[in-house]
């Protein structure tokens, strides 16, 4: 079950707890057990193949083609065997947006946070580095962006989501800019 719901994007935390995608939950009360699933909040609750029924508006049978297509596994006959392509309803790619946005922009002010400590001048003749002036120039306003995605409202959220995706496009690109270029190096004095 967990390899299932990882495969179609969800992230549950060291207690397989999860926010539940089939309603809008602030805080996780989706168990993610070995071989099913439960949410505390609706009371959803199933197997793998249930899961992606219900997560991609599937029949069942449609849904085990689903997963034995997406993992190789070659469980119908090949003939019959068709790449299922659903259709997300309009509140589960909301939910998904919300829940990547937040580890994006979390991880972008870790980052930020890292590079204010590590890149500080040591006196004030030494030059500022870049990702030092960056962290100065940006927490702030992704400090607004992360409350917001982990504490707004239900309309602030929604609000976001419908006008400032392009925000946190910019900052994901940032950080996979950042995987492929390497900080510099602190020099000691």
């Amino acid at each position: 079950m967990l390899e299932v719901v990882k495969f179609y994007g969800f992230n549950p935390n060291f207690a397989g707890m999860m926010c539940c995608p089939f309603h809008e939950d602030r805080n996780p009360s989706m168990k993610i057990y070995e071989k099913n699933y439960h949410c505390f909040g609706c009371g959803e609750s199933g197997d793998a193949t249930s899961f992606v029924a219900k997560l991609y508006g599937l029949r069942q049978i449609d849904a085990a083609k689903k997963i034995s297509y997406d993992f190789g596994l070659s469980l119908f006959d090949n003939n019959r065997v068709v790449k299922v392509k659903p259709e997300l309803t309009e509140f589960q790619k909301y939910s998904r947006w919300l829940e990547s946005a937040t580890v994006i922009v979390s991880a972008y002010l870790d980052k930020l946070n890292d590079w204010r400590e590590r890149y500080r001048p040591k006196n004030e003749n030494e030059k500022l580095n870049a990702l030092f002036v960056e962290s100065l120039q940006q927490k702030e306003f992704v400090e607004y962006l992360r409350d917001t995605l982990k504490f707004g409202s239900k309309e602030d959220k929604r609000e976001m989501y419908e006008h400032d995706q392009a925000v946190i496009d910019k900052i994901k690109e940032r950080l996979q800019k950042m995987k492929h270029i390497a900080p510099p190096r602190r020099r000691s004095i």
